[in-house]
C-alpha cells in the first residue's frame, strides 16, 4: 500500500475488553477522514482476529470535539462554517469479518 515509510516498531502490551493481553507488532501514524475533517492519528497494529478495522479512543474523539450516543452507535461532531458531521456504526458490516 506504500505505507511502509509510516511505519514505527513498538511493541505494547494492550488488554482488551475480554481481558487478554493482546502485543502489538508496530504502529502507524495515518489521516483519518471524517468529512470534513482531517486528522492525524496513531493506530496500534496487532497479528490478532478482530471484529474491529480500528478502534478510536478518546483522545481522537477529544480532537475533534465529538458527542457519542452508545445507545443509538453514533458519533457527531461540528463541521467548521455551521453544521454537523455523523458517523454511524455498521454491525451487520462487523459480524461479516473474515480472517
Amino acid at each position: 500500500m506504500g505505507l511502509e515509510t509510516k511505519i514505527n516498531k513498538s511493541t505494547r502490551s494492550l488488554t482488551s475488553f475480554n481481558g487478554a493481553i493482546t502485543v502489538t507488532v508496530d504502529t502507524i501514524d495515518l489521516d483519518f477522514y471524517s468529512p470534513p475533517i482531517i486528522s492525524s492519528q496513531t493506530f496500534m497494529v496487532i497479528d490478532e482476529v478482530s471484529p474491529y478495522n480500528s478502534i478510536l479512543g478518546r483522545p481522537w474523539i477529544g480532537k475533534i470535539n465529538t458527542i457519542t450516543f452508545a445507545t443509538h452507535q453514533k458519533i457527531c461532531y461540528p463541521i467548521i462554517g455551521g453544521g454537523v458531521g455523523l458517523i454511524n456504526s455498521d454491525q451487520a458490516m462487523a459480524r461479516t469479518y473474515s480472517a
